[in-house]
């Protein structure tokens, strides 16, 4: 049976469009496989070491908050209502942070014509997904061994949370990976974001205590409605009053289409060699 011009364009633009599509994902992979290997080493140790630094981090803080505080303001295991706090913070800190090299780390690929920055800040995006639910997985098992009920009573919030906060955390690395190659101040200027973000985000005390004034500024911070978001899977009734997932999303969306719309006005740019 033979195709009319309009079926043979339709199917040529659709062998084109998987075509192209198949080539994407072989890219990433292959990035994907690069960065791996580049960052961690061929042995699964360097990997390990990877999810060792955030999860240290995580661990050392609820260690120390929770025989600091014998008195918590919500709940009767101290662990847990550090832990909801500090986890945010963490997934927050360090995917964002760990995406700022994607370009930077790989600029000599640009030589191949085929690579795009856009796949070599995918690329790193999954890794560090991957990382951050590993390093999740780990901790919350630690805690399980060690007799810490750390299984929420809503376990579809605590899944919706933990997405939330590392979706947004992806979305700021994004937007973050574009300026830091195009100023390297960048990366002490987000690390003063973040403590910013940290100090206001009600990690260690609950919102409630916070003077209305600073109660209104301190919305406007994502990282609290990630932290509050979490928790609320804890806490029955807990952050009826301070709690948007709408705009916890919507910031994140916002950061990752200025992030897209970035790379794709300073291409050229991002793909100098420095």
């Amino acid at each position: 049976m033979r195709l009319d011009s309009n079926e043979q364009i339709q199917v040529s633009a659709w062998a084109k469009i998987q075509l192209s599509l198949e080539t994407r994902i072989n890219v990433i992979l292959a990035l994907l496989i690069r960065d791996m290997r580049t960052r961690f080493g061929r042995s699964h140790l360097g990997y390990l070491i990877a999810v060792a630094w955030p999860l240290t981090h995580l661990v050392v803080i609820v260690v120390i908050v929770s025989f600091a505080n014998s008195i918590m303001p919500l709940g009767t295991d101290s662990s847990v209502f550090v832990a909801t706090g500090v986890m945010p913070y963490i997934l927050c800190l360090y995917p964002a942070r760990m995406m700022l090299h994607a370009i930077e780390a790989n600029r000599a690929l640009f030589l191949f014509p085929v690579i795009s920055p856009l796949d070599m800040i995918f690329s790193r995006a999954i890794i560090e997904f991957l990382t951050a639910f590993t390093v999740i997985i780990v901790f919350c098992s630690g805690l399980l061994v060690v007799g810490v009920e750390i299984i929420p009573p809503n376990v579809a919030t605590w899944s919706g949370a933990i997405f939330a906060i590392v979706y947004f955390s992806i979305c700021m690395g994004v937007l973050n990976t574009v300026i830091f190659s195009l100023t390297k101040a960048w990366a002490v200027i987000f690390i003063g974001i973040i403590l910013l973000m940290y100090s206001t985000a009600g990690i260690f005390v609950l919102p409630s205590t916070f003077s209305p004034e600073f109660r209104w500024i301190a919305w406007y911070n994502p990282l609290l409605h990630c932290v509050e978001w979490l928790r609320s899977a804890y806490y029955e009734g807990y952050g009826d009053d301070m709690l948007s997932k709408v705009y916890v999303l919507s910031f994140a969306t916002c950061l990752l289409f200025a992030g897209l719309v970035g790379e794709r006005f300073v291409r050229g740019k991002l793909m100098t060699p420095s």
